[in-house]
């Protein structure tokens, strides 16, 4: 028995399936590799939890080390801004967690970056933010601000550093109307 086929026929069929098997295939790797988290939380402790459980930490001896070396290093204070002008690590930037995502501070993700947070866990938070941001060798760090500045008081710097706003000077005042 002899098949005879239309050649433009089996011609169109291989095109087609030349054409239709690879696009299949690139669309099943390209979505399979895309990692989507809908991951909801009963509470904010149980979303910090999953968070720590993430992260990469580090000691305050291990901190101190890398200061003593000279380590080329970022550490971002996400702290309120009441608890950075109290007091915090010298040299370290002050972002609020809430403002992280969209602060011109942070440029360089090459370097290492340090996340110190509150006790609650929002240096966790903040690092699940900058992985997201590209920003790939960061690390929480893993002691208290109060564990710190009792250890190593020469590292303590007070005060808003240089991302305070400058003081409105108040004009003096010519008479007239206004005073």
């Amino acid at each position: 028995m002899v098949l005879i086929t239309n050649g433009n026929k089996t011609n169109s069929i291989m095109r087609f399936i030349k054409f239709i098997v690879p696009a299949i295939l690139s669309l099943t790797l390209l979505f399979s590799c895309v990692k989507k988290d809908n991951t909801v939380y009963e509470n904010a402790e149980d979303m910090v939890t999953a968070a720590k459980a993430e992260v990469n930490t580090m000691s305050m001896e291990e901190l101190k080390a890398l200061i003593d070396n000279h380590t080329e290093i970022q550490i971002i204070d996400c702290r309120e801004d009441y608890d950075f002008m109290l007091g915090h690590i010298s040299g370290s930037i002050h972002i609020p967690r809430g403002l992280l995502e969209f602060s011109s501070k942070l440029s360089n993700r090459r370097i290492k970056t340090l996340v110190i947070g509150n006790e609650v866990g929002s240096g966790a938070l903040a690092i699940q933010s900058l992985k997201l941001l590209k920003y790939s060798n960061c690390y929480m760090l893993d002691f208290s601000w109060f564990d710190w500045e009792a250890t190593y008081p020469e590292l303590v710097e007070q005060g808003m550093g240089e991302t305070a706003p400058a003081p409105v000077k108040k004009e003096s005042s010519g008479g007239g109307c206004g005073g």
